[in-house]
């Protein structure tokens, strides 16, 4: 199995995983599309602090907490910096989390990559 195929495949198997003291929940198209519609990852929106506690508060907190201040940028703003103020004393703590949320990307883009391809009949099996 090659390494891409290795990835491929912790995205579409993935769970639960610890990382520090947070158990964070697997990406999903959801918790995507939460990150882009508060534009998360977007350069001109937030800090590197800011983006990484709001991807922990996405994959950690109640989902019904999440829902009710989601769809309001100001609201999902002042949830995140009341999360981190609660969870996080200094921002070496973020790091960990900073990789795992790269790492995270990195796996669900390439199953996703990989499962959509496999519903097309049309493009052939590939061993990259």
């Amino acid at each position: 199995m090659t390494d891409d195929e290795a990835m491929r495949e912790a995205g579409m198997t993935a769970g639960p995983k610890r990382k520090s003291k947070f158990v964070l929940r697997p990406m999903t198209a959801l918790s995507l599309s939460w990150l882009q519609r508060n534009r998360v990852f977007d350069d001109d929106n937030g800090d590197k602090l800011q983006k990484t506690a709001a991807y922990v508060y996405l994959h950690t907190e109640p989902k019904q907490d999440i829902r009710s201040v989601v769809n309001n940028y100001q609201d999902f703003l002042e949830a995140v910096d009341v999360w981190m103020e609660e969870h996080i004393t200094y921002h070496k703590e973020l790091e960990p989390l900073s990789v795992e949320m790269n790492e995270s990307m990195n796996i669900y883009l390439a199953a996703n990559t990989a499962a959509t391809n496999k519903l097309d009949p049309e493009i052939t099996s590939s061993k990259n």
